[in-house]
């Protein structure tokens, strides 16, 4: 049974990639930064028999040798998953300290740590995200189309003024470190990347639908939207794709880790606005009927297909063999879970 060490192990991505791994028969290390935080990870307790899960704690992955005992107390490891990142928009003053300084110095300290004392491993799979390659001042040029050989551009002295675009730089620079290191370091493993793009879906525990993951946080902005709100419906607009397709791709890099050494994995099923958003809870939640705006479906798509990028991830696609779980099938579990956590919970 192949051992996997999972970074991060409470966040909304890495509870579904843990649900995913112990379905397929791979035991789990996770790590969190309190016992609070791995609290949620009792719940697989109730989802399998003696899940193969143990809990180590990192209480701050930016310290440059933050990993260094949790890999030295378990050199069974075969795998790693490094989905710890920060990813909370508006905290600090010093966007620099909050997005960038813990999202490279948590990857390099892990790729450290595994190079140094996790002999046992073989890939390791960072994720990053689409932000790394997302270039902002090509949304509206429809000839340049982004792939999974694309890179975010946008140099600090911009990307620090704002928290998304921090977050955003944060990103780039972190899977452009890891892919150094390896690069340079020659260390025993391969990596891959995985760049998902906005994520939605629902949480794997319902108790956690409370607080809810930035993403599926918009979703819910908008079921609250007065039913007399003025409208344009059309920011956010972006790429989307579901939590689970996410978390599968994690587990297919391992089944064949040979096969996806050094690669990008971009996802995206479709393009969502908030527009799109109120189409599926008026069509498909029928507690929001009535409650919330209805906008204007035919300008959503117009506004759609004339700012938002052009995309085309077909490497990753053929890759995974995907088939992805439809972006309204998405935005209505996020919906629809967080309608009937809201109702048990009144």
């Amino acid at each position: 049974m192949a051992v996997v060490l999972v970074t991060g192990a409470n966040g909304f991505i890495a509870l579904h990639i843990i649900n995913e791994l112990l379905k397929a028969g791979f035991s789990v290390v996770g790590t969190v930064r309190s016992p609070a935080k791995g609290k949620i990870l009792d719940n697989f307790k109730s989802l399998y028999k003696n899940p193969q899960l143990v809990l180590e704690y990192v209480p701050d992955i930016s310290k440059p040798d933050a990993f260094d005992e949790v890999v030295k107390n378990h050199p069974e490891v075969d795998f790693v998953l490094h989905t710890a990142s920060p990813f909370s928009f508006g905290v600090g003053d010093d966007n620099e300290d909050v997005f960038v300084k813990p999202a490279v110095n948590g990857t390099l300290g892990i790729l450290n740590s595994v190079k140094n004392y996790g002999h046992n491993v073989k890939h390791v799979v960072v994720t990053s995200s689409c932000a790394a390659i997302l270039n902002f001042d090509k949304f509206t040029d429809h000839s340049f189309v982004h792939t999974e050989a694309i890179w975010n551009p946008m140099p600090w002295d911009i990307a620090r003024t704002n928290p998304g675009l921090a977050y955003c730089y944060s990103k780039t620079v972190a899977e452009r470190s890891a892919r150094d290191f390896v690069a340079k370091e020659k260390p025993g493993f391969t990596i891959s990347t995985v760049n998902p793009s906005y994520v939605y879906g629902p949480q794997l525990f319902d108790e956690t639908t409370g607080d809810l993951n930035t993403s599926s946080d918009l979703i819910n902005q908008a079921m609250k939207l007065p039913h007399d709100a003025p409208g344009p419906f059309n920011e956010p607009a972006n790429m989307g794709i579901d939590v689970r397709d996410v978390a599968i791709a994690h587990l297919i890099t391992l089944q064949d880790p040979e096969k996806f050494a050094d690669a990008r994995l971009a996802l995206a099923c479709g393009y969502f606005s908030q527009q799109l958003f109120l189409d599926v809870l008026n069509s498909r939640i029928p507690e929001l009927k009535g409650k919330i705006p209805v906008g204007d479906s035919a300008a959503g798509k117009k506004y759609i297909a004339e700012n938002v990028l052009t995309y085309s991830f077909s490497k990753t696609e053929q890759l995974l063999g995907a088939k992805y779980i439809s972006i309204e099938d998405s935005i209505y579990a996020t919906a629809k879970q967080i309608v009937d956590y809201e109702s048990a919970h009144k």
